[in-house]
């Protein structure tokens, strides 16, 4: 009986908690050449995108983007075990347009914080650290996607057919090419 009381106990605390969101990490701060718009630079996460004053448009796209549940369902498990690496500018109309679909769709995939990373970068498409050294970053947004720290495909700047159809290809390991496949890989 004791036994079952703790039990009970345990679960009625575990159930009432709550987990806290990560804090934003600290980012380095330029602004545009050609209307002064501030950005961040440098590794981000999902915090500094709905905390950064000015990446409002980040919740409004992320809110607006549908779900497809029957695509969800079928990717998830083939979503398990990868590792995503996205590289952005919050300055750029690109990403404001594709990343809060794109992470949407990580969300309901179950894919975890520490097996995504995001890199906020500057007009260049640079970082102050160079995470994008030997990636062959040319436009963004691109997303990366790993398989045992491989790189297996990347969608770049836009989806060729949508974002569902294009991920679906790269998650089931489908001949995909990006948008500047050929401009990448002459």
């Amino acid at each position: 009986m004791k036994k079952l009381v703790l039990l009970l106990l345990f679960s009625l605390t575990a159930c009432g908690t709550t987990t806290t969101p990560p804090k934003a990490l600290p980012v380095t701060e330029k602004t545009t050449l050609e209307e002064g718009t501030p950005y961040m630079i440098g590794e981000i996460n999902r915090t500094n995108l709905l905390t950064y004053e000015h990446s409002q448009w980040f919740q409004k796209e992320y809110d607006f983007f549908k779900l497809n549940p029957s695509w969800v369902a079928e990717m998830k498990p083939l979503a398990h075990g990868l590792t995503y690496t996205l590289f952005l500018g919050t300055w750029c109309e690109d990403s404001q347009r594709e990343v809060p679909g794109m992470l949407k769709i990580l969300d309901a995939l179950d894919v975890q914080a520490g097996d995504m990373t995001l890199y906020a970068m500057d007009e260049d498409k640079t970082t102050p650290q160079y995470f994008e050294e030997g990636l062959d970053i040319i436009n963004i947004p691109t997303l990366i996607f790993y398989k045992d720290g491989k790189e297996m495909n990347r969608i770049v700047e836009f989806p060729v057919e949508s974002l569902y159809k294009d991920m679906g290809k790269i998650l089931k390991n489908e001949a995909y090419q990006h948008a500047y496949f050929d401009v990448a890989n002459p």
